[in-house]
């Protein structure tokens, strides 16, 4: 493994904690990664009700979940995180002091840290059968 490849900080999951984790540690000048298993950030926000109003974000009387995973995102992005969407963390594995392997379905990741940010979990839309 190429010192390239080791992330100081992965977040698993891109929903609002996600994001914010993202931006705090770079901020820091930690090397971060977020892994969402969809293909978008945001998690419930945006899947679920994008256009629901907010009222408890501080800084914002209200807000549309759309509008601040928006935010979330461009204040994230600011530190150049790696973001990795459509990949379904299937095993996480400590191999030593400050290095995990994260395995998805797409592949490896190292980490020296993983936090788990996947709120009530992973979130698969379920289709009719029609």
């Amino acid at each position: 493994m190429a010192e390239r490849d080791l992330y100081d900080i992965t977040f698993v999951g891109g929903g609002p904690v996600g994001l914010f984790g993202a931006y705090y540690a770079g901020l820091r000048d930690a090397r971060t990664k977020i892994i969402e298993m969809t293909d978008r950030l945001g998690g419930r926000l945006i899947h679920l009700y994008p256009e629901k109003m907010i009222f408890d974000v501080m800084g914002y009387p209200k807000i549309t979940a759309r509008e601040l995973v928006e935010k979330l995102v461009e204040q994230a992005s600011q530190y150049e995180p790696t973001v990795c969407l459509g990949e379904k963390v299937e095993h996480i594995k400590v191999l030593g002091e400050c290095l995990v392997r994260i395995q998805t379905n797409r592949g490896e990741h190292f980490s020296k840290t993983v936090i788990i940010t996947a709120g009530l979990g992973a979130f698969v839309p379920r289709t009719l059968d029609l």
